[in-house]
């Protein structure tokens, strides 16, 4: 349905509340009310039985004066063509038809829906709606049908009273006197109609099989994190890792290595990291602002291109939202689309690349160069947390902080095999299937993409949190009560982003297509104003500032993911789900959001990377934000622009990653005391 700027509102208001109260979720909410006034007041609709005794009732929608400055009138026809023909759908040019009605009316339009009569040909309400779906993009702009009750295959134009019939689409509009100004009769039964239509959104958002099952996940994965951290294990394996490192190279690749190896959840990461490595950090003299660069720019990169963590499932969400504005309804295109994007997310890639360039090559520059000497010649004796250094009396109960996450990973992977093995013909058929003609590797594709990646990630999750439970009790003397109060908090901790998630999803539903179609109208004024092939670095640098705005990550994701994909499915149709430009915009959606997060001064990781290693949250910012910079440009140059051309990622990838290893061998400096070879290690 085409309501020109209108449509816009809803993301715009939510995006220019979250910059202004630096909150997501009242803006998403506001951004949800905005969309259903809008519906409300610009939108008609016209429920009709087609005279089959209300075994039937389509619905027709059609911009409402308001919007267009026209009224729609519906003008059904019969036909005895004697023989078959499906209905046609046309905007007639009469002289009568263009006229206006000084009292009360606007411009009237008619939509002529020719059905046919022919016995045994009747036209059904298949035929119709096919009809319309094929017709004109005028006619499109004017009108949309749906089936509300009733089978498809109903014959209608057989139950029709009369050979012509004309319905008007309501509700009434009347002119204010003295003026040109008309409003609708009725605007209380409009406002109680957008107060419906807003808890409606809200109630489907929710009620969805796919978002319950995404949110049960979330919590399932938040509850297992919690448990790690209130059990210990992951402390203790931190801790008996640290112990072996010998030099100051070492210390920095190990918090870097920790990182990858916390993939699950981003704020377990930044906490855990955080608290467990600042002995480690003092110990060979590293600043506290080195530390919390390396486990906030390790913590969102890696979360969000990890296939099993807290993102995953609401990464697959969005996108099964954004393919939803485009017409494809299909959660497997969804997972598939999630797999095939990840290495089009050039930016939390190269943000990695960027982690082991300086703690390989030990090299700085800009504030954290500074701040690194500063750490090197400071001649203050290093505190260490007490509990840091206590010897655990449960030497074994690292174990309970790999064998969770092992287990998780597996039973996702099994599961998808599992229920993508299903979903082909039978187990026979994929196993008789010509391995030289589709390949080894693309058939296990195919099956891991059918696969139910939700239930997997349900189970996985279940699995994950049961194993951390149980060997935290068996291997770390932990009560059950302990650990399900841990459990909890960290399922609590999931709460804010639920919820975000929860008017992220309402608000999806206010773009889509049956809805204002935002992605749509942006389609229509940018298709020949914007090359497609910039879609993905405008993408890229609106999420960036976005994120670095409002402090969320996900929030960003939560407003631009469904927009991006569908506006690029609608430009570049011919590609697809799986071509260049739409892989390479849903990578840039995750990519931007996590940049302007890494630069970004309210950004709760950021927050939490300086709180938890002890650093000073304004030099946080100040010594990080040269390096993401320098990433951020990178990604552009040799990431969005050139896949947006067809080049392959991978080929992306390894030149930002030579770039980023040249521009720090050639600008980076060692530490003076580095360079000098000096020990720094402190007994």
């Amino acid at each position: 349905m085409e309501f020109g700027f209108l449509s816009l509102l809803p993301p715009l208001v939510a995006i220019v509340l979250a910059v202004v109260t630096r909150r997501v979720v009242l803006p998403l909410a506001v951004g949800v009310a905005v969309g259903a006034i809008v519906l409300a007041f610009g939108r008609v609709e016209l429920v009709t039985d087609f005279g089959t005794n209300d075994a039937v009732r389509v619905r027709f929608v059609a911009p409402s004066p308001w919007v267009s400055g026209n009224k729609t009138r519906l003008v059904l026809l019969q036909r005895d063509y004697g023989e078959t023909k499906l209905p046609t759908v046309s905007v007639p040019r009469y002289i009568f038809d263009m006229q206006f009605f000084m009292d009360n009316e606007p411009w009237i339009e008619n939509l002529e829906i020719t059905l046919n009569s022919t016995v045994g040909s009747e036209s059904t309400v298949q035929d119709l709606i096919d009809a319309f779906e094929k017709s004109s993009p005028e006619v499109r702009a004017m009108a949309s049908v749906s089936l509300e009750k009733g089978e498809p295959s109903t014959l209608i134009a057989s139950s029709l009273p009369s050979e012509v019939e004309i319905l008007d689409f309501e509700p009434q509009w009347k002119k204010i006197p003295n003026s040109g100004i008309k409003l609708p009769s009725s605007p209380s039964t409009d406002f109680w109609n957008a107060v419906v239509i807003f808890f409606t959104t809200i109630y489907e958002s929710i009620s969805s099989k796919s978002h319950i099952q995404a949110l049960i996940f979330s919590l399932l994965l938040g509850a297992m994190v919690g448990t790690l951290e209130s059990g210990g294990g992951m402390r203790v394996l931190i801790q008996r890792v640290s112990s072996k490192i010998k030099s100051r190279q070492g210390a920095q690749t190990l918090i870097a290595t920790s990182g990858l190896a916390v993939f699950f959840d981003d704020y377990a990461n930044t906490l855990l990291l955080g608290g467990t490595m600042r002995s480690t950090a003092d110990r060979y003299r590293l600043s506290r602002q080195k530390l919390a660069y390396l486990v906030d720019s390790t913590a969102a990169p890696v979360a969000g291109l990890a296939v099993v963590s807290t993102w995953a499932a609401i990464e697959i969400s969005y996108m099964a939202d954004g393919l939803a504005v485009a017409g494809i309804n299909d959660n497997q295109a969804a997972f598939e689309m999630f797999i095939r994007s990840i290495p089009y997310r050039f930016y939390p890639w190269l943000a990695l690349v960027m982690v082991y360039c300086i703690t390989i090559t030990q090299r700085d520059f800009g504030p954290m160069l500074k701040a690194e000497q500063a750490a090197l010649t400071s001649d203050a004796d290093n505190e260490f947390d007490a509990d840091e250094n206590v010897a655990e009396p449960y030497p074994l109960l690292w174990w309970a902080a790999v064998v969770p996450v092992v287990l998780c990973v597996v039973t996702v992977m099994v599961v998808l095999i599992y229920t993508g093995i299903e979903t082909q013909a039978s187990a026979a058929e994929v196993a008789t299937v010509d391995l030289a003609e589709n390949g080894l590797l693309r058939q296990a594709g195919q099956i891991i993409g059918n696969g139910d990646s939700y239930v997997a990630l349900m189970v996985g999750g279940a699995i994950g949190l049961f194993t951390a439970v149980l060997m935290h009790m068996v291997l770390g003397g932990r009560r059950f009560v302990e650990c399900m109060k841990g459990a909890f908090r960290g399922a609590r901790q999931m709460g804010p982003a639920l919820l975000i998630l929860w008017f992220a999803w309402a608000l999806s539903a206010m773009t889509e297509k049956n809805a204002l179609d935002t992605g749509g109208y942006l389609s229509s004024i940018l298709s020949d104003r914007l090359d497609v092939h910039l879609l993905p670095t405008v993408v890229f640098l609106i999420a960036a500032a976005m994120a670095f705005s409002t402090g969320t990550s996900w929030g960003t994701m939560a407003i631009l993911t469904p927009l991006s994909i569908g506006l690029a499915l609608q430009l570049d149709a011919t590609g697809g789900p799986e071509g260049a430009i739409a892989l390479a915009t849903c990578g840039s959606v995750l990519a931007g959001a996590i940049f302007g997060d890494h630069c970004s001064p309210i950004s709760d990781t950021t927050v939490l990377s300086s709180r938890a290693s002890g650093c000073d949250h304004v030099a946080h910012v100040r010594t990080q934000m040269p390096y993401a910079m320098l990433v951020g440009v990178v990604c552009v140059l040799c990431g969005t622009l050139p896949a947006a051309f067809g080049v392959s990622p991978w080929i992306s990838l390894f030149v930002g990653t030579a770039v980023l290893i040249a521009i720090v061998r050639g600008f980076g400096k060692l530490p003076r005391e580095t360079e000098n070879e000096k020990p720094v290690a402190i007994e």
